[in-house]
């Protein structure tokens, strides 16, 4: 499945993060699926929260029996072409048939649940983009060195005309203990977290007063270096993200700390989901391979 670290479905049974309004617990169905432009169809997570005192099973959270589309939508928001899928078990729905994800198109996953009701939810995939600078890349960096790793790319498009947010992806491809960046080996050593938590690591939300145009009208990204948890060699995947996860990590910053709050103060994660909560996505993404070394003693 593709996906870019979110723990979404982690986040949401665990927190609750919309029910602190209520007196009482509330169910609510999670879904989870991220369409990239120019990949496969992705397949689709369906679930159940759990009141916060039980212990939390994903298999006995999931749903089983539902019935999953995902749509291509025309500009009009009428069906262009339906995608059907079938389930996996353990809430895991897959597409019947092969398909591509088109970038700059609408669309829409629809799921009939064993009960009747329905989630909805809508997304737009970002236009499609590509490293310019590939070639002058060094194949090495130094971390935190005087080098940072700067990507220039030509821009990706979204519908709206408002800005492109970016988010890095960094697969680790040597996992090791001994690998670990300062950072990351303090968070494993005392919270004892096992190291594929951190093997698949992103960054933060990149908007464009942290990206820089050129003359050219490209776009330089700079990685930051707090995404990197492993020495060695990395993928760093640039991910140009839509609406849903840009609300989504945005509000989702709030909750653990990303910004100041008033005392006593907590938001609501914004989920873009009709009849459930969680994330119907989309993205597109380019990717790049550096080895990370050790600084100098």
């Amino acid at each position: 499945m593709n996906r870019i670290v979110l723990f979404v479905i982690g986040a949401t049974v665990l927190g609750g993060c919309e029910l602190y309004e209520q007196d009482e617990y509330r169910e609510y169905y999670v879904v989870e699926a991220y369409l990239v432009a120019h990949h496969p169809l992705p397949d689709v997570l369906l679930s159940k929260t759990v009141p916060i005192e039980e212990e939390y099973v994903y298999s006995d959270a999931s749903v089983k029996e539902a019935s999953v589309e995902v749509r291509m939508l025309n500009a009009d928001s009428t069906i262009n072409h339906r995608y059907t899928y079938a389930s996996g078990g353990e809430g895991i729905y897959y597409p019947t048939e092969s398909a591509t994800v088109q970038e700059k198109q609408l669309y829409q996953l629809y799921v009939t649940l064993p009960g009747g009701d329905h989630i909805e939810a809508k997304t737009y995939v970002p236009g499609d983009f590509e490293t310019v600078n590939r070639e002058q890349l060094p194949d090495q960096y130094v971390y935190q060195g005087d080098e940072q790793i700067e990507i220039t790319t030509t821009p990706s498009e979204y519908h709206t005309g408002r800005q492109t947010y970016y988010v890095f992806t960094v697969n680790a491809e040597e996992p090791d203990s001994a690998n670990l960046t300062p950072f990351y080996a303090d968070l494993v050593e005392e919270q004892d977290n096992s190291l594929q938590i951190y093997s698949v690591n992103s960054s933060g939300i990149i908007n464009e007063g942290n990206y820089s145009p050129t003359q050219e009208g490209h776009i330089t990204l700079k990685v930051p270096w707090l995404s990197i948890a492993f020495y060695g060699p990395n993928e760093i995947v640039a991910n140009a993200i839509d609406d849903n996860m840009y609300n989504f990590l945005r509000s989702q910053e709030t909750q653990t700390g990303g910004i100041s709050l008033s005392p006593g103060e907590i938001q609501n994660i914004h989920y873009n989901i009709n009849g459930g909560i969680g994330i119907f996505g989309s993205m597109a993404r380019d990717k790049n391979r550096f080895e990370v070394l050790r600084p100098p003693r």
